[in-house]
């Protein structure tokens, strides 16, 4: 019998369709930060910035003081991929005087942490829709956030998304910290990538598609793979499917609530399975030909970075492979950034910012960084404009003074939802866009690099709020 797996699934933050940031419910969302482990009195809206995926390719290329601008800038969706690529480097021989451990450990600083969330593995992902419990229409670029738990206060009703254990593994590695269950990972991660086979999976493939000509283009690869899935018996296509995506399992089940449904179209009954064996089928047609050069074993990572194409807005990379094929399987409304441009458009912020006197960077980039640039010579300002057009008028929307009693039952509230007070209820609602709450634990280093991301007044709150028991 084929069930979804457990736990709550939901994009925390959502986009429409014409790109503005959605206003009411989620937009009241509090983000619940943590600092050195201990609770500090700050809170705000959801994360601003457009929803980006990068690869472990731009993330090690930029330096510490251009990572924390992406961060601050962007709202980052780690896919479970970069966790295992940066695992794998556990069990590289280093020729450098580097350790794989200090290796890693710098690439775990750079990950972003103030604005970014790990998103649900891709077979979580289809094994929802495969269940009936995940509508791609509706994701609109956001990310899947798993770990998330219902809570209802009184009418109230909330989910508050705990952090992964990819999270908290990547604030350990930040140490240099690693469970002996981790390494072990690394190396049968390692084992198993030199074990891919690209020609079982050519001959996996062609074997349930038949004879079909070789592409010429890798744009004529993507078309013919849409023709082939459009074409093909759709009861077959379920079949051979999950056959090929590793859940032969569901297939009785998949099939009998698709002829209940009196057998729509796979494309729109499934979208996301539809778009996960486009990839494969693609991938399988161009491997025959001369189309990618030296096709590597690793390839088949950079190709399961397709598939969460979905959950973001842009998506940056330097590698190669990425370049070349990413913006084939890019809706109209998303964006592909060079990691070579990426990495340019932040050194530029960096000379910007670092040029400000210093009794505005004792403010924090959290306060004198809030928005980008206004000059639209900046790749950050330009991508605001498309995916968060309205925050040119709401930046010079005058400020009220602040409540402090108002804050203080926020926080309070903040505290109950969090730490599960005793009148805290489950609840039955799975939509997010239908909930008063959705808070996100963070973890937030003060000062990363050169940069205060607080004001001195903040940290000095921190500091005290650290003296005093949770």
């Amino acid at each position: 019998m084929f069930s979804a797996p457990n736990g709550y699934l939901n994009p925390p933050c959502k986009y429409l369709g014409d790109g503005n940031f959605k206003q009411g419910a989620v937009d009241n969302a509090t983000d619940y930060h943590r600092y050195s482990g201990q609770k500090i009195l700050e809170y705000g809206f959801m994360s601003q910035g457009p929803s980006l995926i990068f690869d472990k390719s731009a993330l090690e290329s930029l330096n510490l003081d251009e990572a924390v601008l992406l961060d601050n800038f962007y709202r980052s969706n780690i896919t479970p991929l970069f966790f295992v690529e940066c695992l794998a480097d556990l069990e590289k021989a280093m020729r450098s005087k580097s350790t794989p451990e200090q290796l890693v450990g710098s690439l775990a600083l750079r990950t972003p942490e103030s604005q970014s969330c790990a998103t649900a593995h891709h077979t979580k992902v289809l094994g929802n829709e495969l269940a009936r419990k995940f509508d791609l229409s509706q994701v609109l670029e956001r990310p899947m956030v798993p770990y998330g738990q219902p809570v209802q206060l009184g009418d109230k009703k909330g989910i508050v998304f705990r952090r992964s254990p990819e999270e908290e593994a990547l604030q350990r590695w930040t140490h240099h910290e690693f469970l002996e269950v981790e390494r072990g990972f690394a190396k049968e991660w390692r084992k198993a990538l030199m074990r891919v086979d690209h020609d079982d999976l050519v001959k996996t493939v062609m074997a349930g598609i038949g004879h079909w000509r070789k592409p010429k283009s890798l744009e004529d690869a993507r078309q013919m793979a849409d023709y082939i899935i459009d074409n093909m018996d759709p009861e077959w296509l379920i079949v051979f499917g999950l056959e090929l995506l590793d859940l032969p399992e569901a297939t009785q089940f998949v099939r009998d609530e698709w002829t209940a449904r009196r057998k729509p179209t796979i494309r729109q009954h499934l979208p996301y399975f539809t778009f996960m064996l486009s990839i494969n089928i693609f991938f399988a047609l161009i491997i025959q030909t001369q189309l990618l050069r030296n096709v590597k074993q690793s390839h088949q990572i950079d190709l399961a970075y397709l598939y969460y194409l979905p959950f973001c807005s842009v998506f940056t990379s330097k590698d190669r492979f990425h370049v070349q094929i990413v913006p084939l399987f890019l809706n109209p409304r998303q964006t592909f950034v060079n990691g070579e441009e990426m990495k340019q458009g932040l050194a530029r912020l960096v000379e910007l910012y670092s040029r400000m006197p210093d009794e505005i960077l004792r403010t924090g980039l959290f306060t004198f960084a809030q928005t980008p640039p206004e000059d639209t010579c900046y790749l950050v300002t330009q991508l605001w404009d498309r995916y968060l057009p309205s925050w040119r008028g709401s930046k010079n929307q005058p400020q009220g003074p602040r409540d402090p009693e108002g804050d203080r039952k926020i926080i309070e509230e903040i505290k109950m939802w969090v730490d599960r007070g005793p009148d805290i209820q489950s609840h039955e609602e799975h939509d997010v866009d239908r909930l008063d709450h959705v808070t996100i634990s963070r973890s937030v280093m003060p000062r990363k690099g050169r940069w205060r991301r607080f004001s001195e007044e903040q940290e000095d709150r921190m500091r005290e709020a650290q003296k005093k028991p949770s």
